[in-house]
């Protein structure tokens, strides 16, 4: 390896760096969450009739605290992945751009913390080249919020 090769090492990592910590950024600027003021069941139960009042359908739950329980720790923290689609959106969606796909269903997470339960979601990117393709996601993203606030409040 020649001098000018090694002196580019550093610098490539740099960039590296700086490309993986701006990726952290955006996916921590797309984390929502709100503490619940109700129990766990109760947030599940108030997290359906949202989704159902916002049209969308519930296509599967994961329960994975629930899970680790069963496999022997019984005082593990309950959480819950629900996943929900609205089947005209992801039309709507895949027209817009179909490496879309990857956006939907849209997930809500309820789980038991410290601090209470917290219901969290992560928004769809608004901050593309295209225009419509972000228009799209904020009426996602608006749709995802008023679903969290309608089962925590």
């Amino acid at each position: 390896m020649t001098i000018n090769q090694l002196l580019k090492v550093p610098l490539a990592l740099s960039f590296l760096t700086l490309s993986i910590m701006g990726c952290k950024t955006e996916d921590q600027n797309r984390l929502y969450q709100h503490n619940s003021s109700y129990g766990f069941e109760d947030t599940l139960l108030n997290l359906d009739i949202a989704i159902a009042e916002h049209n969308y359908r519930i296509i599967h739950r994961s329960h994975i605290g629930q899970a680790v329980r069963d496999r022997g720790e019984p005082d593990y923290p309950l959480s819950t992945i629900t996943s929900f689609c609205n089947i005209t959106y992801a039309r709507e969606m895949m027209d817009i751009n179909q490496d879309l796909i990857n956006d939907m269903p849209c997930n809500v997470a309820v789980r038991e913390t410290t601090e209470g339960v917290i219901v969290s979601t992560k928004l769809m990117s608004n901050n593309t080249a295209l225009a419509n393709q972000n228009q799209f996601a904020n009426k996602i993203n608006t749709n995802l919020k008023s679903i969290i606030e309608a089962t925590v409040e």
